[in-house]
């Protein structure tokens, strides 16, 4: 390209006389009408683009102009505080908002002063310091950010999270960020009491009181992140946090008292107005995109557009997060430790229907690297802690999920010379490759809720797959004399089909939070769909209940118990959801949009099965078929057009629908207390609950206002349709069971 294209220096012109025009170019193609195409006979594409990016200095690092920015001079209490703050969201754009390290951390001149004298000397000396200064302190600050943003880069590259949408590292070349060792970043960043007592004594307003505790707790903040390092080197002794460990209760405890007091500091923090006191200029600048090896066009410092209170939010959502990845360790037994995880991999930490995020990133890329043992060659490790592997946490799952005392159990567990060989060997192999496989299952929150769904539809076909194997398996166990020639009880299979039943259910709760359903059509059967799929769950459950009652597994026939109440929650509130939708369909809003292409090809047969395509090839059981969902909603339509006698109906309906939810929430409660979960996934659990009754109270009135549309119609349904449509309202409320109302038109 640089053959065919003159540089600029060929045109014999200074960079003073270039212009940037995109602003105005965009500015006018704006007005133009959508698709119309407009083009000049004289001067052809191709040289128009080259045109813009030869007048754009945007494009271009060495056309940026250089802010000049007076490093030496002293701070007072004001601009330290206000260049503090400003590097904070400095971190918490890149970690946030998909924003460089060069747009964000390094636009800062004291941060690019450091690295530059650093890279050329080795050391800070040529950097002049004075104790009792603020300036000193916004150095010594700015060192600790680097130190931060290094220990999260080396943290990411361990662990599967080194993404563009995750971390965005790839505007720069990185590999001038300066290592140092702990006992380094310690004494560079060290602010001894005598010092901030000088520095407090200076302070005369209660404002400056403010500012001077935000300094300090700023401090603690990026210690209390760069901290989390040790817990890589911990001894954890899960499922047995007893008196026995008393070294890692201790350590254990002090590290989430740490975090949590920084919840609280943060909460305190908002009631100060940062926004109000800028940097001085020239402090934030693309002085380090210049300097540095920039590997991408530079864009604009989104930082100074981010207000105090997001980056705080940012903050505390960051902490939180740690912290309920830490509490994993307090589970006592493998069903609390992967309910956790089920709730680690299902936290939302914002309510834009919009933008749907799971774990904060760095709790994500802590809870990957804390899991997988990156500190040992050995990657099959759990936790760091000898002998155990994913394989062994897999096998332990299952035993106490449901094949506790079953004939694999105690064929595995018992002394006797003359095991059966060829069993244990293919039961070998096959915890071999399932657990592979299981591993990717348990890092689940690691991931962005999309990806998440991606994995649910692999898993939803490994199981799938596993169903027929597990099968043959068994049969294979038979003709062995293993099993008994009339056994009705496959253990394996049967709980191979409860997790596929449970990944179908939750790629669709998935599909419906992630707003991949856009019209009536699509909800209907969708709720249909999980009346099914729930209704199966039941009743695979109750198969499991029993082999864990013939097995005298008691434990097994509780914890089932409660997954098959909770389960008749969501089968419960499909069925109030799915009677919106009839009465939608029934009043004419079912039809196709308009704005799709209307031809032959196009049915809503065609759209059905694009809908369920990931279910094609799915088994046992079959999905609703696109018949099958029309006769179920024309039975439905032709009971509500007989409005008193439908009212009638539905409302009793609807009340048996909010007895029995109510009951089951009672039951899974207690059986939560039962089996003595941790009080904070007990927590969890019931607000959960909490959160589903509130949304049938919701979805019961939403049905009973749209009753109100089917007796107001009076069987004119074209105009009703004229003057009102669908809204399905997300905010508010629960994110798989979204509302419905039907708005008048504007």
């Amino acid at each position: 390209m640089a053959d065919l294209i003159p540089s600029l220096e060929s045109f014999k012109i200074s960079n003073q006389k270039l212009r940037d025009v995109t602003d105005e170019f965009f500015k006018v193609t704006s007005t133009i009408e959508y698709s119309k195409i407009v083009k000049s006979n004289n001067f052809s594409l191709l040289h128009g683009t080259h045109a813009l990016e030869l007048l754009n200095p945007r494009l271009d690092t060495f056309l940026l102009q250089k802010s000049e920015y007076c490093i030496e001079k002293d701070l007072d209490l004001i601009e330290a505080t206000s260049i503090i703050s400003t590097q904070l969201k400095c971190l918490t754009c890149w970690l946030g908002q998909n924003v460089g390290v060069p747009n964000s951390l390094l636009s800062s001149e004291y941060i690019s002063r450091i690295l530059e004298s650093y890279t050329r000397f080795g050391n800070f000396e040529s950097i002049p310091m004075r104790d009792d200064s603020w300036r000193t302190v916004v150095f010594k600050f700015s060192i600790l950010m680097i130190s931060t943003a290094k220990f999260i880069l080396n943290l990411a590259l361990k662990s599967q999270i080194y993404e563009d949408e995750d971390i965005n590292t790839n505007t720069m070349n990185l590999n001038w960020f300066f290592e140092l060792s702990n006992n380094d970043i310690f004494k560079l960043t060290l602010i001894s009491n005598k010092t901030w007592t000088s520095l407090k004594s200076q302070i005369s307003t209660p404002e400056d009181v403010k500012y001077f505790h935000f300094i300090k707790e700023s401090f603690q903040i990026l210690q209390t992140l760069s901290s989390l390092d040790s817990i890589f080197q911990w001894e954890i002794p899960l499922f047995s946090v007893d008196q026995k460990h008393q070294d890692f209760h201790i350590k254990f405890s002090n590290k989430l008292t740490q975090m949590e007091k920084i919840v609280e500091k943060l909460n305190g923090i908002d009631l100060i107005d940062m926004d109000s006191i800028q940097p001085p200029v020239g402090s934030f600048n693309s002085n380090a995109q210049i300097k540095f090896d920039n590997q991408s066009p530079p864009k604009e410092l989104l930082l100074l557009q981010t207000s105090w209170n997001d980056c705080t939010l940012n903050l505390t959502q960051l902490f939180n997060d740690l912290i309920d990845v830490m509490i994993v360790l307090k589970s006592k037994n493998i069903i609390e430790f992967v309910e956790w995880l089920k709730y680690l991999e299902s936290k939302r930490n914002n309510t834009d229907s919009n933008e749907i995020n799971g774990l904060h990133i760095i709790a994500r890329i802590v809870f990957y690297s804390l899991m997988n043992n990156n500190q040992t060659s050995d990657a099959n490790l759990v936790f760091n802690i000898k002998n155990l592997t994913f394989k062994d946490l897999f096998w332990t799952y299952l035993k106490d999920f449901s094949l506790k005392n079953s004939r694999i159990d105690n064929e595995m567990n018992s002394n006797k010379r003359n095991k059966n060989a060829a069993v244990l060997e293919q039961v070998d192999y096959y915890l071999d490759a399932i657990s592979l496989f299981w591993k990717e299952s348990v890092m689940l929150p690691t991931l962005n809720p999309s990806r998440q769904r991606q994995f649910k539809c692999k898993e939803l076909k490994y199981w799938n797959m596993r169903q027929s194997e597990s099968g043959s398996l068994e049969d294979y166990f038979i003709n062995l004399n293993f099993y008994r020639a009339n056994e009705k009880v496959y253990p394996l299979t049967f709980t191979i089909i409860f997790f596929k039943l449970k990944s179908i259910s939750e790629v669709i709760l998935k599909s419906i939070e992630l707003n991949l359903f856009k019209d009536v059509r699509e909800y209907l059967s969708v709720y249909y769909q999980l009346i099914l799929i729930s209704s199966q769950l039941n009743q695979q459950i109750n198969d499991l209940i029993l082999m864990a009652n013939a097995n005298n597994n008691n434990d097994s026939v509780v914890y089932l118990s409660f997954l098959k109440n909770e389960n008749s929650l969501i089968y419960q509130l499909s069925i109030m959801k799915a009677k919106q939708f009839e009465i939608l369909s029934f009043l004419g809003f079912n039809i196709l949009p308009r704005n799709l292409i209307q031809t032959p090809m196009l049915t809503p047969e065609l759209l059905y099965k694009l809908q369920w395509k990931q279910f094609h090839n799915i088994t046992d059981p079959e999905m609703l078929s696109f018949k099958e969902v029309q006769d179920r909603l024309h039975q439905s339509k032709t009971l509500i057009s007989d409005v008193n006698d439908f009212e009638k109906v539905l409302t009793q309906e609807m009340n048996g629908l909010v007895n029995e939810f109510t009951k089951s929430t009672s039951l899974c409660n207690a059986l939560i207390d039962k089996m003595r979960w941790f009080k904070e996934l007990k927590d969890v659990k019931t607000l959960k609950f909490n959160n589903l009754l509130e949304e049938l109270t919701k979805t019961k009135l939403d049905t009973e206002e749209l009753l109100q549309f089917v007796k107001k119609s009076n069987n004119d349904r074209d105009t009703l349709r004229k003057d009102y449509m669908v809204n399905i309202l997300r905010l508010g409320r629960y994110s798989c069971f979204p509302g419905v109302k039907l708005n008048k038109k504007n």
